[in-house]
């Protein structure tokens, strides 16, 4: 454990970062303790840290919950995306929605306060995120975040509600499940940071579910585009939203993990001369009683078809990389990828390191 940083500390005048802490991390108000002081050791090198946060783990599906025990059908309505604003239940149930990133923002603002560093925690419309006038999932059209700009030139750390914003309509709004991540990687480019930080529980990126395939290895970069589409095909590693607008405004991303010793990803907004970097990677998309595997690498080094026995099967290019997908039964998953990695990954993926030592894995965002 590293030494704590002394007290009464301030942000300098170094470069800005910005920390995204999910569910995964702040499973409890305790959890709080350990990535303050991640935040803390950022503010000792100088740097101006702004944190984004999820609600506490399990926190935004207690309130889903909750709602559909009082809506008709179940609460039928909250399985949708992007209502329109003029629906009354949706708008409640955003602002209902809204209190578990509210509340894990003021706590961590506490938390850095006790620690003896300035701090201020801010709703995801007070930091400038302007979204679409929808509701659970609305689009974020721009962002205004001036009010951050004086929290660090007052030498605060900003701590920023996350997953949410303000609608054209001027009501509260939602971005859709892993929209944490999102909020992080826009404010990230918005106030033109260093990088966006997303911490994980595990630390960095696989080249598959460790829970699947024991064998699959850390990878310490993932091209943007790769890991995009993955995340659009399954994999809960990172928001495939939130992967895109990092890539097109060149934002150097991070996937890791609190201790600064543990491995860690750099998703890499733009591919090397050549094409995109590194091999396969494999996501899982359990839907029913099907699962879909999709192996995406560069097009060179895929194969025409996985080598499973499957419902489904087929494949498709896209920038230079290649999808080869099929659809197994649900109880033929494990069994499934571990064959797809035994045969496809290991040779054809570039080097890579041991997750051994670490047991670094993709956990939701």
């Amino acid at each position: 454990m590293p030494s704590r940083t002394s007290l009464s500390s301030s942000p300098g005048d170094g470069p800005i970062v910005v920390d995204k802490f999910g569910g995964s991390v702040l499973r409890r108000a305790d959890d709080i303790v350990g990535a303050v002081e991640a935040v803390a050791e950022q503010v000792a090198d100088g740097q101006r840290p702004v944190v984004v946060v999820s609600a506490f783990e399990g926190v935004t599906d207690a309130i889903l919950a909750a709602a559909a025990t009082i809506l008709p059908d179940g609460g039928a309505i909250l399985r949708g995306t992007r209502l329109d604003a003029a629906e009354p239940l949706a708008r409640e149930t955003d602002r209902a929605l809204t209190t578990g990133e509210a509340l894990s923002a003021a706590l961590f603002a506490l938390g850095l306060q006790a620690r003896g560093i300035p701090a201020r925690s801010f709703s995801g419309a007070e930091a400038g995120i302007r979204t679409a006038a929808a509701h659970l999932g609305a689009e974020v059209r721009r962002v205004a975040p001036r009010r951050l700009r004086v929290a660090l030139a007052e030498r605060l750390v900003p701590v920023v509600a996350g997953f949410q914003g303000v609608g054209a309509h001027g009501e509260l709004t939602t971005l859709g499940r892993g929209g944490t991540d999102l909020s992080a990687v826009v404010l990230a480019a918005a106030l033109r940071a260093d990088h966006c930080a997303l911490f994980k529980d595990t630390g960095g990126i696989m080249e598959a579910d460790p829970h699947l395939v024991p064998a699959a290895g850390f990878l310490p970069s993932v091209d943007a585009l790769q890991l995009e589409l993955l995340a659009e095909l399954g994999a809960e590693v990172v928001h495939p939203v939130a992967v895109r607008r990092a890539r097109r405004a060149r934002l150097r991303l991070v996937v890791r993990a609190l201790a600064a010793d543990r491995p860690m990803t750099e998703v890499l907004p733009r591919p090397p001369r050549g094409g995109p970097a590194g091999g396969p990677m494999l996501a899982v998309d359990r839907k029913g009683r099907i699962a879909r595997l999709s192996l995406v690498g560069p097009r060179e080094a895929m194969p025409e078809l996985l080598p499973v026995p499957a419902h489904g099967a087929g494949s498709f290019d896209e920038s230079g990389l290649r999808v080869v997908w099929a659809d197994v039964p649900l109880d033929q998953v494990a069994s499934a990828a571990r064959a797809i990695h035994a045969s496809c990954m290991g040779a054809a993926a570039r080097p890579r390191e041991s997750a051994q030592p670490h047991s670094a894995q993709p956990p939701p965002a």
